[in-house]
């Protein structure tokens, strides 16, 4: 019997992308089949909703559930219900697809349905990203509303990096479980499904930058602002990404001013920005021996991915130096490092690391003082376009950051003091008799 040549056939899908016709189509399936895959992998409903109080237990999913607010009809786009026991905990959903944004009108009636029918949240899910201080994306929601009632908002891109983890990296026990996941994430970053990824750093990315550039910006006006806040999204995305690929849960390292108060933060990084020309950001990984920094310096259209690394506590500086040496063998070519020496304020001007590798190339060193702490940087050109693609400033961050974080951060382990030693001198002056002890001794 001659077998058929299935090469050329296009596979059947759990979770099909086609027949998406337009903005609404593109929710509705989102919608359905995230829900869906909640229903059938329980674990990823829990990872989702424990931090709102829900507990773990058989999940039921619905869409589009009609509830009547006095004449009106009004249909979210999804209801989910966890019950363990005789205990319920349920949530309305509303989802956005592409690049609709959440509306506040929307978000205040489903309020008021939670509060009616005594739901304990309302999750919203959307391309938007949460600013550092991670207030919910749509402002001038009625907090009278939340009083009783959790708010907690998802965005696609961390759906989609907490099934990758999930799938990937943790693993899911259930063989039909691990299939739903992962077309679930087959499905998420398709293009057709509305659900992208952070690609536009906004309609005034490309002035504010040349003003910064050039000087000609006095004033940390709202375009100045919404730059600084698209900057802090991009390095939270950035930390989806590491933690995607991963599988621990790469963070944004935040200002304890952004959560104390997000305006008056992002007023002081808008000035601080014109005054250096650089926007700031951090990433923290689990596990990772420093904290990984991004500056982007717009005027010299550089950027900058570095940490910081405390010096073994002994030894004379050179050999402080070739332990670190030892673990940047793998560095990309446009690594730098400086040192500090201690009680000094500023550090040492830097010297690329493959410099340093090569014994004939001379610098020099202060062998009065002790070197405390080492500074690696990583250089790159900066992406310009707003929009991610090639040439992209989105890319070219994500990819530094990826970049340094595997050729230069990942093979760091930080220094540890030897274990005491046992001293040959001192145990040749112990007399014989006391050595070992007698069998009477114990």
């Amino acid at each position: 019997m001659n077998s058929v040549d299935t090469s050329k056939f296009q596979v059947s899908r759990l979770i099909p992308t086609t027949g998406i016709k337009g903005a609404l189509d593109q929710e509705r399936r989102a919608s359905s089949a995230f829900l869906a895959v909640l229903r059938i992998v329980p674990n990823l409903a829990h990872a989702f909703l424990k931090p709102l109080g829900a507990p773990k237990g058989s999940v039921e999913t619905y869409i589009e559930p009609e509830f009547k607010m006095g004449p009106k009809k009004i249909r979210p786009d999804g209801l989910i219900v966890v019950r363990r026991g005789k205990s319920e905990w349920s949530c309305l959903v509303e989802v956005k697809t592409g690049k609709n944004n959440l509306e506040l009108a929307q978000l205040n009636a489903y309020l008021d349905i939670c509060k009616e029918h005594k739901l304990d949240a309302l999750v919203t899910i959307s391309n938007e990203l949460l600013n550092a201080s991670g207030d919910h994306p749509t402002s001038g929601i009625d907090q009278r509303k939340l009083r009783s009632t959790e708010l907690a908002h998802l965005s696609w891109i961390r759906i989609i990096t907490e099934a990758l983890v999930m799938s990937e990296h943790e693993g899911v026990e259930d063989r039909e479980q691990d299939l739903v996941l992962r077309e679930l994430v087959r499905f998420l970053q398709s293009e057709a499904s509305g659900a992208s990824e952070f690609n536009d750093m906004g309609s005034s990315w490309i002035s504010v930058r040349e003003g910064i550039r050039n000087s000609s910006i006095r004033k940390a006006d709202e375009d100045v602002l919404q730059v600084v806040a698209n900057f802090e999204s991009l390095v939270r995305y950035s930390a989806l990404t590491l933690s995607a690929r991963l599988g621990v849960s790469a963070t944004e390292v935040v200002p304890r001013t952004a959560k104390a108060d997000y305006k008056k933060h992002l007023a002081g990084s808008g000035k601080s920005l014109l005054e250096s020309k650089c926007l700031q950001g951090a990433i923290k990984v689990p596990g990772a021996a420093a904290e990984l920094g991004m500056r982007a310096d717009l005027a010299a259209g550089m950027l900058h991915c570095s940490f910081e690394l405390s010096s073994p506590s002994s030894g004379r500086n050179k050999s402080r130096i070739s332990w670190l040496l030892r673990q940047l063998k793998q560095a990309p070519a446009n690594t730098f490092v400086s040192w500090t020496y201690k009680r000094a304020r500023s550090s040492e001007s830097p010297h690329r690391v493959r410099d340093l590798m090569d014994g004939s190339y001379e610098f020099d060193l202060d062998d009065s003082r002790e070197i405390s702490e080492f500074h690696v940087e990583v250089l790159a050109k900066m992406g310009t376009k707003r929009a991610s693609g090639s040439g992209s400033f989105i890319d070219s961050v994500v990819d530094l950051f990826e970049l340094t974080y595997g050729e230069a951060l990942q093979p760091i382990k930080p220094w540890r003091e030897p274990a005491p030693k046992l001293s040959e001198k001192v145990k040749d002056l112990i007399p014989e008799q006391e050595k070992s002890p007698s069998a009477s001794s114990w």
